[in-house]
């Protein structure tokens, strides 16, 4: 290895760390995906704790020798970009893809005017409101109620003047995808493959097979800024790479020759 000075960049890839469908060729790594392509930080930092041996001759119970203890390595990755997988692991979710459909009448809580109320699915077409009269009348949009977005489902009641309540919608919505917060078993391991490229055109590739990765701090849903998403975990011991000398048990550095 050539000395370098290290400014590199690079695709970042998080895949689930898989025993059973995985192989050791790939770490047992599965389901690898970019997560972006504005990764501002990722770092990692190795420890070793040491437990001081303090002598007894001269009085100052100076350190006579340390007993080295308990290795660990940390990852921690800040995105600017990031993927839909990427967000739902910091909900502790997964991914939904939810197709277009129709829904008929859909319940509403007693409302006052001026209330603000939403649809079950958003991506909302063809909204027809119909209160709960023996024979239904239909609310009349600009009068009744004012549709506020109908991507996001959200409307406001305007008047309930000729009404009789619960209101009932109809409507027709477009596939979108959603996440369910801490629907996910924390148990999900991860694991990371970075394609690094230095600034003098060198490369580099880091694969830390297996991580306990999870969200680190805030998610900043309105700021004057654009918001990023952290992440950090714990690189662990990967038993069936032990023996591996490529991979090691923990993580694998590869340093590629300069063009």
């Amino acid at each position: 290895m050539e000395k370098m000075i290290w400014a590199g960049q690079g695709p970042v890839e998080i895949g689930i760390y898989d025993r059973v469908n995985g192989r050791a060729a790939m770490a047992y790594l599965t389901k690898l995906r970019e997560v972006g392509c504005s990764t501002r930080t990722l770092t990692m930092s190795l420890t070793q704790e040491k437990k001081p041996i303090k002598e007894t001759c001269s009085g100052n119970k100076l350190t006579l020798a340390t007993i080295p203890g308990a290795k660990t390595m940390n990852v921690s990755l800040e995105l600017v970009e990031f993927n839909g997988p990427m967000f739902a692991a910091a909900l502790f979710s997964q991914l939904a893809e939810n197709d277009d459909g129709t829904v008929t009448a859909e319940q509403f809580a007693t409302l006052s005017v001026g209330d603000t109320f939403f649809l079950k699915h958003p991506n909302a077409s063809s909204i027809v409101l119909e209160d709960s009269t023996a024979t239904p009348v239909t609310l009349i949009e600009g009068t009744h109620y004012e549709i506020l977005s109908a991507a996001h489902g959200t409307a406001r009641l305007l008047s309930v003047a000729g009404i009789a309540q619960p209101i009932f919608a109809d409507y027709a919505y477009g596939a979108y995808e959603s996440m369910a917060a801490f629907s996910q078993p924390s148990t999900v391991e991860r694991g990371m493959v970075f394609s690094g490229i230095n600034h003098d055109g060198r490369k580099a590739r880091l694969i830390v097979p297996r991580l306990d990765l999870a969200m680190d701090g805030d998610f900043s849903w309105i700021q004057d800024e654009e918001a990023s998403l952290t992440f950090s975990g714990e690189a662990l011991y990967v038993p069936e790479l032990a023996g591996d000398p490529l991979y090691g048990s923990f993580a694998r550095v590869d340093w590629l020759a300069a063009p």
